[in-house]
């Protein structure tokens, strides 16, 4: 008797460990790798950046916050909102529960010395967000106290790669 034809084809297969559907897979995820590396390249520009802010928002985290205040409900929040020629514009939002008024809370973070992502201190403008309108509200925004959101805005210099900030 002699062996049937599709039998060396069934040795190979035996030989190599590995499906011929499990080869193509094998080949496909191959092809992709390139693709995969060109798309790492290029974000690492974002994520660098991003990583930059994340590390602001970590030093306005460590910074001390104003006498009879504590952060408040949400974590601070960071986003890059545009550029021009390479440089980032961005805004960092958090809230603060407090019993002093805004302007004392504003005047506190226009103070500090916060060192931004290009590591200068200090170079960014400060605003606020009093909620006067809430029931049981005190007064107006410059009397205004309890939960106030602060928004640190600024630029820093971006990765040329990082489209943002084109």
């Amino acid at each position: 008797m002699s062996a049937p034809q599709h039998a060396p084809a069934s040795a190979s297969a035996a030989v190599s460990g590995r499906s011929p559907r499990a080869r193509r897979l094998g080949c496909l995820a191959l092809a992709l790798v390139p693709f995969v590396l060109i798309g790492m390249i290029v974000e690492a520009p974002s994520w660098i950046d991003d990583y930059r802010l994340a590390r602001m928002v970590e030093r306005i985290q460590a910074y001390p916050l104003p006498d009879g205040a504590e952060f408040g409900s949400f974590d601070p929040q960071a986003e890059t909102t545009g550029g021009d020629s390479g440089d980032c514009w961005y805004t960092i939002r958090f809230p603060v529960s407090t019993d002093r008024p805004v302007h004392e809370v504003l005047s506190h973070y226009r103070k500090a010395k916060i060192e931004d992502p290009d590591g200068d201190l200090g170079d960014f403008t400060v605003t606020a967000w009093a909620m006067v309108d809430e029931p049981g509200g005190q007064g107006d925004e410059a009397t205004a106290t309890g939960p106030v959101i602060i928004d640190v805005d600024g630029v820093y210099s971006g990765s040329l790669l990082d489209g943002r900030c084109s």
